[in-house]
């Protein structure tokens, strides 16, 4: 372009910072479901606070089942919700093997939460351990059958931080009658039993479990492809060539031999994208975001000793598991891009909001 004004001897006009106008406008256009989602985490009164691990913890263990119907059923089964999708994979609600099992992943801090803010008779409180430990095993039998290893790896962090998170709680009085509840936690804990029964005989039959050992030739695509986006990032510093503009910028420097009949539509780098992308703005506001991170755990880490029955135990609970939450997926986000997934954008809202929580919480 800058050849052609030359040429014609005319000035350079000023030009828009981003290549692809429309696509950043779609993209701070997106941004309107995180905020409103941060005002309603921030709003919400601390009961609501409360059930709002038990609903995402419900949500995974849906996912996780769907996923292992499509790892069972039929490559082009009715059960994949999206045309471009990892057909044969346990994708679950997602269209991406790697995103279904960061978001399973992710679950292990909210089991994590969830048995520490329980409030209950010691018989109960036994029967919520071993069922939290039966969910943590099957929720690794349903990452292992996305046949993701960033999955895999983000599991082990998972439960390292879930460790942190969890304190143990203090039971109230036993109940009269223990008859009932006892039939209830056995048929309860039966049924986990068999489902557990169940995934680890669809886990071992699965072929992407086996895949955790093979070669991936998209691994391989995003190695390839790293100094590529390093140039072009080079080429649009200091400002970035626009958010939300990575497939119009990668083209235009992807060699020949790379061309094929799919695109690449991200960096699979979170971190070197937004360099790409947002330039030093959006580096600044990464750095931001993990001194933000550092306030937050500093404040954590200061009150981890009160107790169930002091004030604001909950928000500190919830804040570690918020923080546990964001750093896993900040981590992944080195190897793929979680945070552009909606739905994952709204998990790590939802989780900035039990930080922020937390923080004010800790500051009265």
């Amino acid at each position: 372009m800058v050849a052609i004004y030359r040429d014609v001897g005319m000035d350079i006009p000023w030009q828009p910072l981003s290549v692809a106008q429309a696509r950043t406008w779609n993209a701070l256009f997106s941004l309107a479901a995180p905020v409103a989602m941060l005002i309603l985490v921030l709003s919400l009164p601390s009961q609501w606070q409360r059930r709002i691990p038990l609903i995402l913890l419900g949500l995974g263990f849906m996912s996780g089942v769907i996923g292992m119907l499509q790892a069972i059923g039929p490559a082009q089964g009715p059960l994949y919700f999206y045309r471009i999708t990892n057909n044969g994979f346990s994708v679950g609600f997602f269209a991406n093997r790697n995103h279904q099992a960061a978001f399973l992943a992710a679950m292990y801090p909210l089991i994590a939460a969830n048995l520490t803010l329980f409030k209950g008779k010691p018989e109960q409180l036994l029967f919520q351990r071993t069922m939290a430990i039966i969910g943590a095993f099957v929720l690794l039998l349903l990452i292992l059958m996305t046949g993701s290893r960033g999955g895999a790896a983000l599991a082990v962090l998972g439960v390292a931080l879930a460790w942190w998170v969890y304190k143990s709680p203090v039971a109230k009085a036993r109940s009269a009658d223990r008859a009932t509840d006892y039939r209830t936690r056995l048929i309860a804990f039966g049924l986990a039993s068999l489902f557990t029964i169940f995934a680890v005989i669809v886990a071992v039959r699965t072929p992407a479990v086996h895949r955790l050992l093979e070669t991936d030739s998209a691994d391989e695509l995003r190695v390839s492809t790293f100094p590529i986006v390093m140039d072009a990032a080079q080429k649009f510093f200091p400002f970035g060539s626009g958010i939300g503009t990575f497939v119009e910028t990668y083209q235009l420097f992807e060699p020949n031999k790379l061309i094929s009949q799919t695109y690449f539509n991200h960096a699979h780098n979170d971190f070197l994208e937004t360099l790409l992308t947002a330039g030093v703005p959006g580096v600044a506001l990464v750095f931001w975001a993990i001194v933000l991170g550092l306030f937050a755990l500093r404040s954590q880490v200061r009150l981890r000793g009160l107790r169930q029955d002091q004030p604001g135990f909950q928000s500190q609970v919830l804040g570690r598991a918020g923080l546990s939450v964001i750093a896993m997926l900040a981590l992944y986000s080195a190897a793929d891009y979680p945070l552009r997934v909606p739905s994952l954008m709204l998990l790590v809202v939802v989780a900035a909001g039990w930080c922020s929580n937390a923080y004010r919480a800790a500051q009265r």
